[in-house]
């Protein structure tokens, strides 16, 4: 999508928007604050503790960049696998990343895992409040029961704990409550309550360092934290060998109750379960350099859990993790960082560490980015944010039809995405289609007025495409109301002003020199705008403008 067609100062205005902390509308390509939020999470976690002291890391290794016909042709198959409508077929059926050697076990086992029925949260909730909490527990231990002796069910129970109860909100309590009191003896239900006790922990402490963290957020951390122990244990002394239980202890010594804490917990879940992927994953995540690890213990971690990747090709994932925590906190530069990705994943990978890399590629590389964004969805449909930047990927790409369905369908489930209501309108703007991407223009701004990237397309829209100057002019007096001290509302008045053409060119130079000729990076665009009002000045008898002022 270009901003200006042809004219006068052109060439700057994505320059423009990037001085004034916004994306170019060209791309219109921001980049979603959930997005923005969990890229940093994935790469830092949680750095709970302090900041991490940066670690030597050794020279990553070089992979291939996927190509641009690379990318087309796995668009392509990833379009015919994404039309399936069984989550699980559509797993299977999706292409590897161009050029990788993923192991098919562990592919069929990964989205096996994705996608197995559990049990959702609203029927637990609905059986306890029912007085049925005995048929909780058997649904519970169906669950257990499958995932010791089904090799089509590896980590069911560790699934559905983590899609039901891995909830920091105070309002699954009632029910977890109620499910305790219903049923004293059952591991499940205090698994289920210290489970969520370590999520609410991790709420309460937020993402920060310790150090800038308000003491009250440590002190009711550290309650929901006793709470989840005196919990978890009474689980474990019920039944060992519920495996959920091992994974959110090792989070809550992660949290505040310490790394030997986290240690013991993993050593005992494995004597219970050596070849559970969920325990592997967390006593990983614990060892990172950043929790008091290393990258040694890391590899540690990877090499034992591969023994028993026979038995759970799930343990594969684990072969990525080093590679991708060097890669992610390397002090290198972007391509070195880019170009380790397809190196890290030959064999496999999460689908949280193929979002951190898709989520890193994002305005670097977009071969990158469409392919490792659409991985990650592949194993987990659910993340609409990067859903939202794999259709601007697909526009890219010339996958104009499929964008605007993909846009279509996040739209009938949250009306209230914006980006989604930009994405599309972008993929109409680029099938020629000016009223429905007017349309979504329009509907975006009704959830956000003021978000200056939908003030401008929509200004380029009306000033470069449909040629409506007044509802532009509209657009540009908004601009300059809400963001006074950007030049694009000014710079899009200006050329309404020449092309329509409409007085108070000379007012608006003025203005323009006096307040943002200091940046040289717009000296051109002055410049230009005072040869356009000499020109115009000459044409109708007045005095010609003084001489333009000297760069500043």
């Amino acid at each position: 999508m270009t901003v200006w067609k042809k004219g006068t100062w052109t060439a700057v205005v994505p320059l423009l928007l990037v001085l004034a902390g916004c994306a170019a509308p060209a791309s219109n390509r921001e980049m979603p604050t959930a997005m923005r939020n969990r890229a940093q999470q994935s790469v830092m976690r949680q750095d709970l503790f302090s900041p991490p002291v940066p670690q030597q890391v050794k020279e990553l290794p070089r992979g291939a960049i996927f190509t641009r016909e690379e990318t087309h042709a796995f668009l392509e198959r990833a379009r015919k696998a994404e039309s399936i409508a069984a989550p699980l077929g559509r797993c299977l059926a999706y292409p590897d990343p161009p050029g990788s050697h993923w192991m098919h076990d562990a592919v069929v086992a990964y989205c096996q895992y994705r996608f197995q029925a559990v049990p959702s949260f609203a029927r637990v909730q609905q059986l306890i409040h029912a007085g049925k909490a005995a048929e909780v527990d058997r649904l519970f231990s169906g669950l257990l029961q499958a995932q010791l002796t089904r090799p089509t069910a590896r980590g069911r129970l560790d699934r559905a704990f983590y899609q039901d109860f891995n909830n920091g909100s105070a309002a699954i309590r009632p029910t977890l409550d109620a499910w305790k009191r219903s049923s004293p003896s059952s591991a499940f239900a205090y698994a289920a309550s210290g489970y969520a006790y370590v999520a609410m922990a991790g709420y309460e402490r937020g993402n920060g360092y310790i150090e800038n963290t308000p003491q009250g957020s440590v002190k009711a951390m550290d309650q929901r934290l006793q709470q989840a122990d005196t919990d978890l244990r009474h689980a474990i002394a019920l039944d060992p060998r519920l495996t959920p239980v091992y994974s959110a202890m090792i989070k809550a010594g992660g949290l505040s109750l310490g790394r030997d804490y986290a240690l013991d917990a993993a050593r005992r879940g494995l004597a219970v379960a050596p070849d559970n992927s969920s325990i592997h994953d967390m006593l990983m995540w614990v060892d990172q350099p950043k929790w008091g690890g290393s990258l040694l213990a890391m590899q540690q971690v990877t090499t034992e859990a591969q023994t028993h990747a026979a038995e759970n090709p799930l343990l594969r994932l684990l072969l990525s993790d080093v590679m991708v925590y060097e890669a992610s906190n390397c002090e290198c530069e972007k391509s070195v960082e880019l170009a380790a990705y397809p190196v890290a994943f030959d064999h496999m990978g999460s689908s949280g560490n193929m979002l951190l890399a898709g989520n890193a590629a994002h305005g670097s590389n977009q071969e990158l980015e469409a392919v490792y964004l659409s991985e990650a969805l592949r194993f987990d449909p659910a993340i609409e944010d990067a859903r939202v930047n794999r259709i601007y990927d697909l526009i890219e790409f010339d996958e104009l039809a499929w964008a605007i369905t993909e846009a279509t369908r996040l739209l009938k489930r949250s009306s209230h995405n914006m980006y989604a209501w930009k994405v599309r309108a972008e993929a109409y703007e680029a099938m020629n289609d000016a009223p429905h991407a007017e349309a979504d223009l329009r509907a975006a701004l009704e959830v956000d007025p003021v978000d200056m990237p939908t003030l401008v397309e929509l200004g380029n829209l009306y000033v470069n495409v449909t040629h409506e100057w007044s509802n532009g002019w509209a657009i540009a007096d908004e601009l300059i109301k809400q963001h006074p001290h950007n030049p694009y509302g000014w710079l899009l008045r200006a050329h309404i002003q020449e092309r329509q053409p409409r007085a108070g060119l000379r007012d608006t130079v003025a203005y323009f020199d006096a307040n943002f000729s200091n940046a040289p990076s717009l000296q051109k665009d002055v410049d230009e705008m005072r040869a356009v009002l000499d020109r115009q000045s000459r044409s109708d008898g007045e005095i010609p403008l003084v001489e333009p002022v000297a760069h500043r």
